[in-house]
């Protein structure tokens, strides 16, 4: 048996596509595309079709024959012409419920088009972080893929990257499972979210960090600090997207449940 690994890319660009093979992978962009992906969802979206560009969600908008809404951003604004932005807030039950969302945005739509090889690809943020840990502790290979923003490393990814570990790791150590190997990212985000948690012990928000990461300060620039209040909430949802990769589609596998 192969021992366990825990990895994490700090950008789509830093893994090879053919490396997740066989992988759990979860793409994670925290402000604000799985923390949206997660809300519409919970607020119940039917199901959501992620784009790589403006380009491919208005095709795909146009072709589509039922209830949808047309979702996205270029800068952190809504793109011209759609329904709504990239804004977790304003995906509510009434602008979502039992509607297609199709959405396109900078960096996280992106990145889950990176991972198109995995065994398996799940939606993270900090909303649903436990949900998230208890769904992959069992999982051998688990890498977290960080979209960061515009192409760089950004802080809030990082440390959801690092919050994800130290939750599998003290399942696996408590149910007397083999931790296995940390690469040596996955260390450095494990550190950046310990290192971040001797703060927030001393009072300072997880907010007050996404605020002064790359992601975070053009939030606050063009008015969505609301956003990322939102965002730093841990534990909100008990749910884990996940995106079918044969159909292209992310569903909230409850829902197939019931």
């Amino acid at each position: 048996m192969n021992r366990p690994v825990l990895d994490v890319a700090l950008l789509p660009s830093l893994v090879q596509p053919e490396s997740l093979t066989g992988q759990s992978v979860i793409v994670v962009d925290v402000l604000r595309a799985t923390t949206t992906i997660v809300s519409a969802l919970y607020n119940g979206c039917t199901e959501i079709m992620p784009q790589p560009s403006v380009e491919a969600a208005r095709a795909a908008y146009q072709q589509f024959q039922g209830d949808a809404v047309i979702g996205g951003e270029r800068g952190g604004q809504i793109v011209e012409g759609f329904h709504h932005g990239n804004s977790p807030i304003e995906y509510t039950p009434a602008a979502i419920k039992d509607k297609t969302l199709i959405l396109a945005t900078t960096n996280g739509t992106v990145a889950m088009e990176h991972c198109r090889a995995a065994k398996r690809v799940l939606i993270g943020a900090m909303v649903n972080l436990d949900a998230v840990a208890q769904e992959t502790a069992e999982d051998a290979r688990v890498t977290v893929v960080c979209s960061g923003t515009d192409r760089c490393i950004t802080s809030e990814d990082v440390l959801f990257a690092g919050a994800l570990l130290e939750r599998i790791i003290a399942i696996r150590t408590s149910s007397n499972q083999p931790v296995g190997q940390l690469t040596d990212m996955a260390s450095i985000a494990l550190g950046h979210w310990k290192t971040t948690c001797q703060e927030l012990e001393q009072g300072k928000s997880l907010a007050d960090f996404f605020r002064n990461a790359r992601g975070g300060l053009n939030l606050v620039k063009i008015g969505h600090d609301p956003d990322i209040v939102f965002a730093s909430q841990i534990d909100t949802f008990q749910l884990v997207p996940e995106l079918d990769l044969q159909r292209w589609i992310i569903k909230n596998p409850q829902s197939l449940k019931n």
